[in-house]
């Protein structure tokens, strides 16, 4: 694995900012791709660019400089693949740690945090997902902090992977799946496995429960199929308790639509939808999600190309991430 250390973040940044001072490009001949996004899809799409056609200046834009380290998953994480940062340096891919936060489609030309904005010829983007906002009685802040998602994020997982250490020898855990909006379908199912599982070799006297809100119905059977045997599990859907309607994070509470539940630890799974900067630039319909054509072109705006899982349908998966279209 590639560490980045402070040192090298400072540098890298001080690299982004002199080559922006000089127009963010080592080789002047030939176009500009700006690939937003440095998650598995963007970081392979930029390195697939960079090495087919050398003419052409690859800048990749990512905000958080820890996503290019590759590190591997904790538990409860979801795997992370793509290029390490040293595999786009030695490419020639341009790495700025900044965020984009408008796109100018006419004058081409994405606006940064930083205050300053890059040209393109071509821009390519890899948004990833987000979490919708959701009404909920309770759910704020400090529900999201005590009952995570640990879903994209490493701190979440690892905070996630303590508060299943601390439980009490029988507790009861929930797993929770929203009712619209739910990501990686087939990767929620090995979440309530891989939780059942853990709970099966470290707390068997457990009780865990899948809070099923009506996004992943169909996975019921599957997960009855391959859950451990010994392990008490419920998988409820809506009407028998599958959606959650109100939660008093502090207190242990859950209100469903079939009543009160009592719970010890959640895994508290939100919608999601395109990543904030897909719906800032207009690339996202009623659905959050980012409409494409089979090339993976927008819909809404055919000059920009959207990579992975943002894309209204994509099958929003790990393998689905990477299925890149060819370059155009």
């Amino acid at each position: 694995m590639h560490r980045l250390t402070r040192r090298h973040l400072l540098g890298l940044a001080a690299g982004a900012a002199g080559a922006a001072a000089l127009g963010l490009t080592a080789r002047p001949r030939g176009t500009r791709a700006l690939v937003v996004g440095g998650g598995p899809a963007g970081a392979s799409h930029a390195l697939r660019l960079a090495l087919r056609d050398p003419a052409t200046s690859v800048v990749l834009v990512e905000r958080d400089p820890t996503r290019l380290a590759r590190a591997a998953a904790p538990v409860f994480g979801q795997p992370t693949a793509g290029p390490s940062l040293a595999t786009l340096q030695a490419a020639g891919v341009e790495i700025v740690l900044d965020e984009v936060t408008g796109i100018d489609w006419r004058g081409q030309s994405a606006a940064l945090f930083s205050g300053r904005a890059l040209a393109f010829d071509r821009i390519l983007l890899a948004p990833g997902t987000a979490p919708l906002p959701e009404a909920m009685a309770g759910l704020d802040a400090a529900a999201r902090h005590r009952w995570p998602a640990a879903w994209g994020s490493p701190r979440e997982a690892r905070r996630l992977a303590a508060t299943l250490e601390a439980l009490p020898d029988a507790p009861h855990v929930a797993l929770r799946l929203p009712e619209k909006g739910l990501a990686h379908p087939e990767a929620a199912l090995t979440r309530a496995l891989d939780l059942a599982q853990w709970l099966a070799r470290h707390r068997p006297a457990a009780r865990f429960t899948v809070l099923d809100g009506g996004a992943a119905t169909a996975l019921a059977p599957r997960f009855e199929a391959a859950r451990p045997r010994a392990l008490a599990t419920a998988w409820l859907v809506p009407g028998t308790g599958g959606r959650v309607t109100a939660i008093d994070a502090q207190r242990g509470r859950i209100e469903t639509d079939a009543g009160r539940l009592a719970v010890d630890a959640v895994n508290f799974l939100p919608p999601l939808g395109a990543g904030r900067i897909a719906a800032l630039a207009g690339l996202t319909d009623a659905s959050h999600w980012c409409p494409t054509d089979a090339a993976g072109c927008s819909a809404l705006q055919p000059a920009a190309m959207i990579l992975g899982d943002a894309r209204a349908e994509a099958p929003r998966t790990l393998a689905g991430a990477l299925r890149l279209s060819a370059p155009v």
